[in-house]
């Protein structure tokens, strides 16, 4: 009991403490030209908001092309092949962007002097990617194991996203996952966080917070009565837990489970995996390497 109790207490503190630093960042946000932008999108509607069609364009980024992609990652790309359905997968490179967007002279700047870095340079376009096309936008470590696309990102949404069940304090608040989500050309929420990024890079040579697009997205929900409503009718989906065993042994059973229980899992290439447990048994990472990367 009294472990609880003090579990509780260090629970309370570190909510307390997030919220204090989730503040501070919104308020400078706000006051650094966030209020311009709202401004110019809050009495906006969804109108001209087009929907998701079952050939919305998915978009992937690696920027130094799929032969330079670690095992993990060319395996995550191969299972959004084969489960793409109908939809044209993109991917995006070094190479190809421009092809696609314009990204504005301040961002290309900013990039090329080091301040705004290679993950951010991919907030970035992907916010215009869906901004200037619409479509789906897919982290290239998002592994589709057993179902397709359309299973459960359905045509005739005009947004989807990972709207889940919040466990940490995070801004989000589980509203939304900012490496996959999806919308109909003309939506508000990328045209909105794209000017929010391009107002703060106007203002800024370094970054208040590495999950910025997770502070826009929670400033536009909160100002903008259109975004939040959108946000507030995706269905709660479960995320997939997979990404957190990929080194423990395989067993059918629990594949079968992550296969049929969940839509779609975020995988991870930043830490060491392994083919065999330590006793030489199979692991989760290696089924997925055997399974997509052929």
């Amino acid at each position: 009991m009294q472990q609880s109790k003090t579990k509780r207490f260090f629970k309370r503190i570190e909510r307390f403490i997030v919220s204090c630093k989730q503040y501070v960042i919104v308020r400078h946000l706000l006051f650094s030209g966030g209020k311009e932008v709202i401004a110019n999108y809050k009495h906006s509607s969804l109108e001209n908001s087009e929907q998701i069609t079952d050939v919305s364009p998915i978009w992937v980024c690696w920027w130094q092309g799929r032969d330079s992609m670690p095992d993990i990652v060319k395996a995550c790309y191969n299972s959004i092949l084969m489960h793409a359905d109908n939809h044209p997968v993109i991917l995006i490179t070094g190479d190809n962007y421009h092809e696609y967007v314009t990204l504005p002279d301040c961002i290309l700047q900013k990039w090329k002097a080091g301040n705004i870095t290679l993950t951010h340079l991919s907030d970035i376009l992907r916010m215009l990617l869906l901004k200037a096309h619409g479509g789906i936008w897919m982290d290239s470590t998002v592994l589709l194991p057993c179902k397709n696309i359309g299973d459960f990102i359905k045509p005739s949404r005009i947004f989807w996203s990972c709207h889940h069940l919040p466990i940490y304090y995070n801004i989000s608040r589980g509203g939304w996952t900012g490496f996959f989500l999806a919308c109909g050309k003309g939506n508000l929420l990328p045209a909105f966080i794209s000017d929010m990024f391009l107002k703060y890079w106007q203002n800024h040579n370094k970054l208040i917070e590495y999950l910025l697009i997770d502070y826009t997205f929670a400033i536009a929900r909160a100002n903008v009565p259109a975004i939040h409503q959108m946000i507030e009718e995706v269905p709660i989906t479960v995320m997939g837990p997979l990404g957190k065993c990929l080194n423990q042994e395989y067993t059918e059973e629990r594949w079968i489970e992550f296969c049929s229980n969940y839509d779609f899992h975020k995988l991870t290439y930043k830490i060491p995996l392994s083919l065999k447990t330590p006793e030489g048994k199979k692991t989760f990472y290696g089924h997925i390497i055997e399974t997509y990367l052929k």
